[in-house]
């Protein structure tokens, strides 16, 4: 895992406002995309007026920071101290997709369309990217033993789930499920001629 860039620290009274701040901005996010994302909505969101929202951060940048480091703890770093501890290579790829299932593809995308015009959320998104690519891959080369094709895989897998969060509305879950279980089945399969 990549260190985490210092950042501007938030000054939200507990991590719990904080959180609720954060999942409110998450919500915007997907629902609305990176324009919906304006302090008026959020706080309207939370029903709070903008005087709260400053009296928990000391501003909007130090707010976005705190939110993206956030996202990057909750949605890379967490599911890399999951697997920390399985030792099997195979139930690591099955919780590897079952969070990949589980992520915000809403909130996702917009964070893509955020990085495009932002080269702080670029900096943080290309650091998520490249521990996800890691994790992925260093899963595949344990279970089949070679690195190459388990980097391929893990770019593959990427590459689905970062192009079904682009389909917006066209977004099938169920899709994308069938298509990261057919990437399994292949290292699966490379595992078993091993």
């Amino acid at each position: 895992m990549s260190p985490p860039d210092p950042l501007p620290r938030a000054v939200a009274e507990t991590p719990e406002q904080q959180r609720r701040f954060f999942d409110a901005a998450l919500d915007l996010l997907g629902e609305e995309g990176y324009s919906g994302l304006k302090l008026t909505r959020l706080c309207r969101r939370l029903g709070l007026t903008t005087g709260a929202f400053y009296h928990s951060f000391a501003g909007w940048r130090a707010f976005t920071d705190a939110l993206l480091e956030h996202w990057y703890a909750e949605r890379t770093l967490a599911a890399a101290e999951r697997l920390r501890d399985e030792p099997d290579p195979a139930r690591r790829l099955d919780l590897l997709l079952a969070a990949a299932l589980d992520l915000r593809h809403g909130a996702e995308s917009a964070i893509r369309v955020w990085a495009g015009v932002d080269p702080r959320v670029r900096g943080v998104l290309d650091r998520a990217d490249r521990d996800r690519l890691d994790l992925t891959a260093a899963a595949f080369a344990d279970l089949t033993g070679d690195p190459a094709r388990a980097r391929r895989l893990a770019q593959t897998a990427l590459a689905l789930l970062v192009g079904h969060e682009q389909l917006g509305a066209v977004q099938d879950p169920d899709t994308l499920a069938w298509a990261l279980r057919a990437i399994r089945r292949l290292a699966h399969e490379a595992e078993t001629v091993r």
